[in-house]
């Protein structure tokens, strides 16, 4: 089942490519990968797994298993693991809401019991594009969908990542020229202020004496 489901998505995606989403499988046979572009070149990637009904992942420790290291960062032509980036936050819930896409669930499983767990890493991208790389040998799917929190209205973009594949480069929000240009004039003017006062109180200690 899973297998078949697999094949369908690939045949209709064209392999591992960002597309727009269309309806899947069984969402619980993947892990739900929801990356957030933030403002300042900012990321939130939030990895979910689902013990409840994912064959794949019998209880609680196998979906930690899971989620330890799902995906990988690629910087120049080497995997990072997503612990160097940042500690990750563990949370339990039981609702696919806010992890996964409107249509990752087939119609009619809305109200089915989900036993869940989402390990979240925050992080600054030094790079205009980040790549996500699957390591060879792993044994759970990563859906990778895209949530621009600047354009919350757009449409979620996703692509299916297995064993060894490599996402499309994806575009974070860089800081706009004009407002790192005002942060470096405003610190600019917090020290020639400084400077100012500093040497003004050292005219006037120097007139008193």
């Amino acid at each position: 089942m899973m297998r078949l489901a697999r094949s369908i998505l690939i045949l209709a995606a064209g392999g591992a490519v960002l597309a727009p989403l269309c309806a899947l499988g069984h969402g619980a046979e993947f892990l739900s990968a929801k990356l957030t572009l933030l403002p300042d070149s900012e990321v939130l990637l939030e990895v979910t797994a689902d013990y409840g009904s994912n064959p794949l992942i019998m209880d609680e420790s196998a979906a930690l298993d899971a989620l330890a290291d799902p995906v990988r960062l690629k910087q120049h032509e080497t995997l990072v693991p997503l612990a160097t980036l940042a500690t990750a936050t563990i949370s339990q819930h039981h609702n696919w809401a806010d992890y996964a896409p409107a249509a990752y669930l087939p119609s009619g499983t809305d109200d089915e019991a989900h036993t869940l767990i989402t390990s979240a890493w925050r992080w600054r991208s030094a790079e205009p594009e980040i790549v996500f790389e699957m390591p060879k040998g792993k044994l759970h799917d990563v859906l990778l969908w895209t949530h621009d929190a600047t354009h919350p209205d757009a449409p979620p973009k996703w692509m299916l990542l297995l064993a060894g594949d490599r996402s499309r480069p994806i575009p974070i929000q860089l800081t706009p020229w004009w407002r790192s240009w005002m942060a470096a004039a405003g610190a600019g003017g917090l020290v020639l202020t400084g400077i100012y006062f500093v040497s003004r109180n050292f005219t006037l200690r120097q007139r008193t004496l």
